[in-house]
């Protein structure tokens, strides 16, 4: 049997596409979708985001900065975290953890994620309709983003996460964030 010769056009392109499967060189995303197992809306998040964001579910089973901290290290390209946890007025509920900003300023693995700064601050994106709601919440917000070194963004004028109108009208530093993952 002769073998079938491919079209002289074609070739670069089957070759580019092979190594791109065979060395695992696919364009990586640069959000980091972290979801604590907890958070009520969990599987309608999931459902609005497009198909090849990089999801990290928090369960649990280890301290959650230290989770995040492997999956940045692990990939480079990651620039925004968009993160979905419960939260009341004054503390972050995340990977089995409650954190105010007492617990902030003592959580080690927030400040091993300052080490990942290279020249421009990441993203956190937080999720959530009461944590900046309030001038304890953003107290929080701006001391995650001084352990960490992350610009923290937040809604402070939130009706829901999946709302059209939904912004990220608060930073915790002078540089403007992202807008919602979520698809409308």
């Amino acid at each position: 049997m002769k073998p079938t010769k491919l079209p002289h056009k074609r070739f670069p392109l089957i070759l580019t596409m092979l190594l791109l499967v065979c060395f695992g060189l696919q364009a990586q995303s640069k959000n980091l979708v972290v979801i604590d197992s907890q958070f009520p809306d969990k599987e309608q998040v999931i459902s609005s985001l497009s198909s090849n964001e990089m999801v990290l579910e928090l369960t649990g089973s280890s301290n959650p900065w230290s989770e995040i901290r492997k999956k940045l290290e692990s990939n480079k390209s990651i620039k925004t975290i968009h993160l979905f946890a419960n939260a009341s007025y004054n503390a972050l509920q995340i990977g089995g953890l409650t954190y105010d900003v007492n617990s902030v300023n003592d959580e080690f693995e927030l400040s091993m994620l300052e080490g990942l700064y290279q020249g421009e601050h990441l993203q956190l994106l937080i999720y959530n309709c009461n944590l900046a709601s309030n001038v304890d919440g953003l107290a929080l917000i701006k001391a995650i983003g001084e352990k960490a070194y992350f610009n923290v963004g937040a809604c402070t004028t939130c009706v829901s996460i999946f709302d059209n109108t939904f912004q990220f009208d608060y930073w915790s530093i002078n540089q403007t964030v992202s807008n919602s993952i979520l698809k409308q």
